[in-house]
């Protein structure tokens, strides 16, 4: 029997609980203690693995990192379905995600359970479109996401294209929606729907739609290591290569009923389990401080 202690971290007043609750409940179906603690706790908790909901608990991370233990960030997954599936990332989010599952990258398994696969695109748009985020995301690290829209839309006139636009992201903040009208682009009004079709290239810092582009069959192109399509974007655009990636996402993102049962956990475990920030996985000399987990 593990004595592995898991912190389960909440943020209060959050539709995000029924995640971490699942998550537990597949960490108690492999014997692992769990405990429920305040989000934004001050104190980090005694414990072997931390589990949260977004980038956003400082204070957890800080610890991790300088003790070397394993923390997991729960978040939105990266599929159309996102409400129904959510990925599942190791020591950071989405493409820095430590979670290493390349050994399952030639396996289409779990893209065909869950009808995962790219569609046929039917001719292709005019326009490059530069897909905004929301202001001080953290998957944008810092980066002020107009200004590079506008060094992005400089270095495409400068060879000669002239059919960009710009399209801000929906859920932009109250306070920063008027930065839109800085971008030297016309706006782009229509839905991701429309973007698809509209568009012959999307650009994107490190936004979600970098993927769901691909998966439309859309070129696509990502500025930072965080997108989920960065990595691969710089491998030939093959079917095979393709069929790879979809593989590799769809072992990164779970339902809340394979959360619950614990099959997130039994196939990650080896892959987590002492792998502290940055380090070497499966590294069998690792020693928790709290509890052991014989592997």
């Amino acid at each position: 029997m593990s004595k592995l202690v898991a912190a389960i971290y909440e943020k209060p007043d959050t539709r995000d609980h029924s995640w971490t609750q699942a998550f537990a409940a597949g960490l108690n179906r492999h014997g692992i203690k769990t405990k429920i603690y305040p989000y934004r706790t001050k104190k980090v908790k005694d414990a072997d693995l931390h589990v949260f909901w977004a980038l956003r608990a400082d204070s957890v991370i800080e610890h991790c990192r300088k003790q070397g233990q394993p923390f997991i960030c729960l978040d939105h997954g990266f599929t159309p379905d996102r409400k129904d599936f959510t990925a599942i990332n190791l020591n950071h989010l989405n493409g820095k995600s430590e979670l290493d599952v390349m050994d399952l990258a030639a396996d289409d398994a779990r893209a065909r359970k869950h009808g995962w696969r790219f569609r046929e695109r039917k001719g292709e748009g005019d326009n490059i479109i530069i897909v905004g985020q929301v202001s001080g995301d953290r998957s944008l690290e810092g980066a002020d996401i107009y200004s590079w829209a506008n060094f992005k839309i400089a270095e495409l006139e400068l060879l000669g294209h002239r059919q960009v636009q710009f399209k801000p992201h929906p859920r932009e903040k109250p306070e920063a929606v008027h930065r839109a009208e800085s971008v030297r682009a016309p706006v782009f009004k229509g839905s991701m729907e429309d973007a698809f079709k509209a568009a012959k290239l999307l650009l994107t810092y490190s936004s979600t739609a970098g993927a769901e582009a691909w998966l439309n069959g859309v070129d696509a192109w990502a500025a930072s290591p965080m997108s989920m399509i960065y990595r691969d974007q710089f491998l030939p655009k093959t079917p095979e290569n393709r069929q790879r990636w979809l593989n590799d996402i769809s072992w990164r993102q779970y339902s809340k009923d394979e959360m619950r049962s614990g099959e997130a956990w039994d196939l990650l475990a080896t892959r987590i389990i002492g792998k502290g920030p940055g380090s070497s996985p499966r590294n069998r000399n690792f020693r928790h401080p709290v509890g052991e987990l014989a592997l």
